[in-house]
């Protein structure tokens, strides 16, 4: 035998483990596949493929990993790492079109999660053993730091989402215990139990099948009995809310030319027009996020804009344009808001609508018109009786990179050098609102108050559980999420993944949505996140290959919901015991070895420095 033969590496004198088969021979390339295969299937879970088998199996290769790296946890990480940024780039390819730039930052952050996840749950094994448990928490509590702390929070894509399709929802039901986070700890029980049947040879093959068949067993049971509670809280009170969806893109929000908003405000006015005209009509109509045609809908705003006498130059500004309308050339600056207030107020039916409203709006006349003001926010208005309600709702999270740069946009200057640089033409203006303000929707029996969680926010569990609980009293039966997902454009997938994200809103709080998105997927969905099927009509010649993408609207009856959830008194309780977990495993306390296993590890080290010095 030679030297080279007898002579491990250092890195897998380090990790204390040898080398068993021809893959571990090669640990980093192992490591790079293991990372590949959690990426394929992680991929084949979500949108456009939708297998929400898969998401059992997406944790088991890291699982695999962290309890036999081979090699260093941390180097063994980073190959793995690289093998997770495939799945992270295509999930997210959408953002090519809105920033070329920033995909390749965001794909890296998301992806070292992988490497930190191998790190940890090594360590947590080597202090504590018992892989089976101490692996979901390093699992949960770094998805929880992912979803809900860093950047303001970014829940995308977590264990638990694909789950919300199996078996008419009885997987996720146990979320209104205790949030998404519970689900993906569920998950990750039970794919720790595979990585285990697979890896430890040694353990009785059967008692791990058998673990793993009691996970499954007490988890379908919880979801049974908390499925049957989420839809004993429909009361008898209803609301009929109608929904127009324009199919415009997301570029109104960027370069909305006054001839645009003209040519919105047409087709806006006759789809509402048709939803109020069918039988029997809606006590509410929506609109997407940001559409009312004006500049803005707040009360003490629009009379600034009045008493200003603004006007607006109706030439052509670029070849989205047409040219065909028959309007002056000039309009004043609330002319198609007075017209869409006037036009409410013939409908006699309320509005939720989407626009911008200021703190202390002045209009300054030097050289040009300049619109200066103390905060804008991107807010939600009411319309009744041919007026804006004086109580409206601010957005108070902000999307992380689409409407604020978390923590960076403290400094306005490297804000600006970094917007200049990955994402010219976008300006991020917009402040945090600080009140979950309900809308007040009057109806001909009674007045009900609705949450109007925008775009982003119905992704977030706290944000909507402050919206419709307050302290576990429920404050609403209804959540209207209005929102512009023009931002996906053609990739379909990144809508159905808006609204998979947001059908889990609805398990934890047991709250029916209506989602109103001006290019889709507009729709109902029911209190155990299941997708509630409606009468949508399609305006002719709008139809698009991508088929959620058309424009039409429909009317749908919702049953308002009453009672409670545990997640509404506790809220993401579980996300911050898993992350105490970890970091007290991990860091704080460590575990007394016992005898044994110090006579073990010293053996290992050894046999390790004899066979180096073979």
């Amino acid at each position: 035998m030679t030297q080279r033969q007898a002579q491990p590496s250092n890195e897998q004198s380090q990790s204390g483990a040898q080398p068993t088969s021809w893959c571990e021979s090669r640990p980093r390339l192992r490591a790079l596949v293991l990372g590949l295969i959690s990426s394929v299937l992680m991929i084949a879970s979500y949108p456009p493929i939708g297998l929400w088998g898969c998401a059992f199996l997406v944790p088991v290769p890291m699982f695999i990993l962290a309890m036999r790296p081979v090699i260093r946890p941390s180097r063994a990480g980073l190959y793995a790492t690289l093998g997770m940024m495939p799945a992270w780039g295509w999930l997210h390819q959408w953002i090519m079109e809105v920033s070329a730039v920033g995909v390749f930052p965001l794909v890296l952050y998301l992806s070292v999660y992988t490497l930190l996840f191998v790190w940890l749950g090594n360590r947590l094994i080597r202090r504590w053993g018992c892989p089976a448990v101490v692996l979901p928490i390093a699992w949960v509590a770094l998805e929880f730091v992912r979803g809900s702390l860093i950047w303001t929070g970014y829940p995308w894509y977590l264990s638990a989402h694909p789950l919300i399709d199996a078996f008419d929802g009885l997987l996720a039901a146990p979320a209104s215990i205790g949030g998404v986070y519970m689900v993906s700890f569920l998950l990750a029980l039970v794919a720790a139990q595979i990585a285990q049947f697979i890896v430890n040879k040694e353990a009785p093959r059967w008692r791990t099948a058998t673990q793993a068949v009691v996970v499954l067993v007490i988890w379908a049971t919880l979801g049974w009995f908390t499925l049957d509670d989420s839809m004993d809280n429909s009361g008898s009170q209803t609301l009929r809310v109608g929904v127009v969806q324009p199919n415009v893109p997301q570029d109104n929000r960027q370069n909305w030319t006054v001839r645009q908003r003209v040519r919105d405000w047409m087709m806006l006015r006759e789809l509402s027009y048709r939803v109020a005209r069918m039988d029997p009509p809606p006590d509410v109509i929506v609109w997407p996020e940001g559409f009312v045609p004006g500049w803005t809908l707040d009360p003490a705003s629009l009379e600034t804009e009045r008493n200003a006498s603004v006007g607006w130059n109706l030439k052509m500004k670029g070849p989205d344009d047409v040219p065909d309308l028959d309007m002056p050339s000039m309009i004043s600056a609330t002319m198609l808001v007075d017209e869409m207030l006037l036009f409410q107020e013939a409908l006699s039916i309320p509005m939720i609508v989407g626009s911008v409203a200021y703190d202390n709006l002045q209009i300054i006349r030097e050289g040009g018109i300049e619109y200066k003001n103390d905060a804008m926010y991107n807010s939600a208005f009411l319309i009744a009786n041919g007026k804006p309600d004086p109580v409206w709702y601010n957005k108070m999270h902000l999307t992380p990179f689409g409407e604020v740069m978390p923590y960076i946009s403290s400094w306005p200057w490297l804000e600006s050098k970094l917007l200049g640089f990955g994402a010219e033409g976008m300006t991020f203006a917009l402040e945090p609102g600080t009140d979950p303000t309900l809308l007040q929707v009057p109806t001909s029996t009674a007045m009900h108050a609705v949450a109007t969680p925008i775009c982003f926010e119905a992704t977030l569990s706290g944000v909507c559980r402050k919206l419709v609980f307050d302290n576990g009293k429920r404050r609403t039966g209804l959540m209207v999420n209005i929102t512009n997902d023009g931002w996906f454009n053609t990739w379909t997938a990144g809508r159905k993944t808006h609204e998979l994200m947001a059908r889990w809103r609805c398990v934890e709080l047991a709250t029916p949505m209506v989602r109103c998105a001006n290019t889709g997927i507009s729709g109902v969905i029911d209190p155990r996140g299941q997708i509630v099927a409606v009468d949508f009509f399609v305006t002719p010649g709008t139809e698009s290959t991508n088929q959620d993408r058309f424009e039409g609207g429909f009317v749908a009856t919702i049953e308002l919901a009453t009672g409670s959830t545990a997640y509404a008194r506790i809220g993401d309780g579980l996300g911050w015991l898993v992350l105490a977990l970890g970091l007290v495993g991990g860091f704080l306390v460590k575990k007394p070895a016992r005898a044994g296993a110090n006579a073990q590890e010293s053996d290992t080290m050894t046999e390790s420095q004899n066979t180096e010095h073979a």
